[in-house]
């Protein structure tokens, strides 16, 4: 199988899915947690969130912890104004 051997060629190369491929976007941050950050931009609370997008709060909370993490924010706020500068709340 050609991939296969192709893929044996780069053995030390990370490898992702195409499942986690399609899960990742050029910021680094998952569909959902760009989701749930276009919602913090919009004031909604964890609740909210949680039941609009049919999710437990703990998880909201963990989206809200991961995406901040990941672009280095240590607050809801810079979250928020990061998800309007990028244009993830127009919908």
């Amino acid at each position: 199988m050609l991939l296969h051997g192709f893929v044996n060629l780069l053995p030390d190369a990370p490898t992702l899915t195409p499942l986690q491929a399609a899960k990742q976007t050029y910021d680094g941050l998952t569909a959902r947690e760009r989701e749930v950050a276009a919602l913090v931009a919009q004031g909604l609370t964890n609740r909210a969130m949680a039941e609009a997008l049919v999710i437990s709060e703990r998880t909201v909370e963990k989206h809200v912890e991961n995406a901040s993490g990941k672009l280095g924010f240590t607050n809801r706020t810079q979250l928020a104004v990061w998800a309007s500068e990028k244009g993830l709340t127009s919908g």
